[in-house]
């Protein structure tokens, strides 16, 4: 009986439905490697290293130069080489905490984070401190810096999002439209979009210009903890708490895709430049590459035996990178093929 009123719920409940479908479509995928035959891929590790000294909360790759960034606990950052051997340079930031990075062209980056009651924004150009900024904001829970380096978004556990100036570090546009704590934040690759999660099982779409909201995504089923949209705004992947990755189609602002294959929380998200191929990492330690157009699991790789914070794609889409609670920075070499028909 219980299992009969369980599916009555699915049948009458349409975002459940549509989850249900999702998953008989082909969103299920396992922890064991399952490369689609249609879109052939070589990964091979390159690199393990080992400079910083605490664990890495951030990777950053420049769009310009391919150059490779990492920042660590103890708020170090550091550049690479091109041969991504050995650190170039060396950037210990004050008076805050970095927890994500965003690269831009011409040598710049823009560091940011969150503690007690207070987020933290720094402009760094040509390895050297341009400007740092703190709005006094209690209790964020997520930071995500926007593509065109305008921009930080933020979410709290007081159910707002918030949107801050990196120049001025003043907020200019914040919002309360979640029914609990916002958990997960991202932009989309033109910086128009802001996507929020929240532990009331929803994610939020947000004009960046103004703060309209523009849809709520309603076929989530637990807090969401990582969130990225693909290159060409097509998709949004989204990892929540119960271990899940949705894969939305923001043309139809509805649930496309549904896979499993982490066995504990998911951390991170990155796409590809390709746009169908994404990345996951997490506290099993395992990175996980997915097909976000076919709803498949890609490759699963036993990356270590700590927690991953971060993942990310170069530039050029020839290498992911990963690093969490090990210290180590580990670097894949990627030949994946165009996805075809």
């Amino acid at each position: 009986m219980a299992r009969i009123n369980d599916a009555f719920s699915t049948l009458i409940d349409p975002a459940r439905r549509d989850e249900y479908d999702a998953m008989l479509t082909g969103g299920f995928a396992t922890t064991t490697v399952r490369p689609h035959p249609k879109r052939p891929m070589q990964v091979k590790l390159a690199r393990r290293l080992q400079s910083h000294r605490t664990p890495i909360y951030a990777i950053a790759f420049a769009p310009d130069t391919n150059q490779m960034i990492t920042s660590s606990f103890d708020n170090e950052i550091l550049w690479w080489d091109e041969e991504l051997k050995d650190p170039i340079r060396r950037l210990k930031v004050e008076s805050g905490v970095v927890s994500t990075l965003r690269a831009m062209a011409g040598d710049r980056l823009i560091a940011g984070g969150a503690v007690e009651t207070m987020v933290s924004l720094w402009d760094i150009r040509n390895g050297k401190v341009h400007t740092q900024r703190a709005s006094d904001q209690e209790w964020v829970a997520a930071v995500s810096l926007s593509p065109d380096g305008e921009h930080a978004a933020t979410g709290s556990i007081h159910n707002a999002m918030a949107i801050h100036r990196i120049a001025t570090g003043d907020t200019r546009i914040e919002r309360e439209e979640h029914d609990g704590s916002v958990t997960a934040v991202c932009w989309s690759n033109d910086s128009r979009v802001v996507a929020t999660g929240g532990a009331d099982n929803t994610v939020k779409l947000w004009n960046a210009q103004n703060g309209d909201l523009i849809h709520t995504l309603k076929a989530v089923r637990s807090a969401p903890t990582a969130m990225c949209f693909s290159p060409d705004g097509q998709f949004l992947a989204v990892a929540a708490v119960d271990l899940s990755i949705r894969v939305f189609s923001l043309n139809k602002g509805a649930l496309e895709k549904m896979m499993f294959g982490h066995t504990k929380p998911i951390e991170s998200l990155a796409f590809h430049p390709n746009g169908w191929l994404f990345a996951s990492c997490g506290r099993d330690g395992a990175v996980k590459l997915w097909n976000a157009d076919k709803g498949l699991g890609q490759l699963h790789i036993d990356a270590s035996a700590n927690p991953l914070l971060a993942v990310e794609f170069s530039a050029d889409g020839k290498y992911l990178a990963a690093g969490g609670l090990d210290k180590i920075v580990r670097v894949w070499e990627l030949n994946v093929k165009e996805e075809t028909a």
